[in-house]
Parts: C-alpha cells; sequence; structure tokens
C-alpha cells in the first residue's frame, strides 16, 4: 500500500510540472508571436507579390524555356504571371491549379517563372510549358525584381493597362484574366 501512494503522488508532481512546463511553452509562443507581428515577418499574403494597382517595374528581355524572347510588351493586354520554386510545398499544391487556369487563359498571356536550376525545375517546367511561357530564374532575377516577389508561390492577374488587378499566393483567389 505504501508503493501505492508513493506512485501516486509521484504521477500528481510529474503531471502538476508539466502544466507548469505546458504554461510557460505557451506563453513563450504568445511572445514569439507578438515578436514577428511587430516585425512584420507575419506579413499578409499580398505583399508577396506587388499590390493590386501597381505596375510592375522595367522588363528586361529574358528567354523562355522555348527559346522564345519575352520583352516589356509580352504581358501588355492582360495576363496571369507566376512564380513558383520546386522546393516548396504550397507550390507543389498550386503548380496544377495554375496550369489549369492557364489554359483557359490562352498560352501567350500566361507567364510562369520556375525558380531555381534547370534540373532542379525540371518537373515544373514540365506542368506549366504545354500552357504557359515558362521562364527559369535564380531569385532575385529581373522578373523578380519587376515584380517585387518576396515568397512563393506567387501570382497575379495584370489588366489590359499592365496593372496589377489582383494578387495572391492562391489561384482559386485571382479573378479570370481579362477579355481581350
Amino acid at each position: 500500500m505504501p508503493y501505492l501512494v508513493v506512485a501516486t503522488v509521484l504521477i500528481g508532481l510529474v503531471a502538476g510540472a508539466n502544466l507548469i512546463f505546458t504554461y510557460g511553452v505557451i506563453r513563450r509562443l504568445r511572445e514569439h508571436t507578438a515578436r514577428l507581428d511587430a516585425t512584420g515577418a507575419g506579413r499578409p499574403e499580398f505583399d508577396l507579390i506587388l499590390a493590386a494597382g501597381a505596375e510592375p517595374g522595367p522588363l528586361a528581355p529574358v528567354r523562355t524555356t522555348t527559346g522564345e524572347a519575352l520583352g516589356p510588351d509580352d504581358l501588355a493586354g492582360g495576363a496571369l504571371v507566376g512564380f513558383f520554386s520546386p522546393d516548396c510545398a504550397p507550390c507543389r499544391e498550386q503548380a496544377p491549379r495554375f496550369a489549369e487556369r492557364a489554359a483557359a487563359g490562352g498560352r501567350e498571356r500566361v507567364l510562369a517563372v520556375a525558380v531555381g536550376t534547370p534540373e532542379a525545375t525540371g518537373e515544373l517546367v514540365a506542368l506549366l510549358e504545354p500552357v504557359a511561357r515558362v521562364v527559369i530564374e535564380v531569385e532575385e532575377g529581373p522578373l523578380h525584381r519587376a515584380f517585387a516577389v518576396q515568397g512563393y508561390p506567387a501570382m497575379c492577374v495584370l489588366d489590359a493597362d499592365g496593372r496589377v488587378k489582383a494578387a495572391g499566393s492562391a489561384v482559386d483567389r485571382l479573378p479570370e484574366l481579362p477579355a481581350v
């Protein structure tokens, strides 16, 4: 019987210590979240790319994976633009949805940017190339700078004037391409 009492008391002490440690972890997580919010690290998704109403910066001429030259005038008249990284789990989820939307918009009105080396972006390129003009680019490349990309996936729809109509990280939240 004394062993049972000792075991019950020990279990009670361990459970009490566990409760105190759990409270401390929760308090620390709240402090950490408040610090992140104060520094802006918990940015809203529209900060991943230019916000609605903004105009992309100057586009330097680039080459697509099929060898097409892509210049500043090639996105005029409305376009769907997406930036994807092969290392990004949300990108792997959004890329097929982007491809579906791109198929409806017409290849000439869709630009997909795969971030990384040609070897690393192979799957993305194979998925997107039939429905979009695809450019492989390193982070901070000319297209990244023009669209102020800060994370992935980042997508936007450009209106007929070349301004961002809508932006986000999920293609389902973007409007359809404007009619030509």
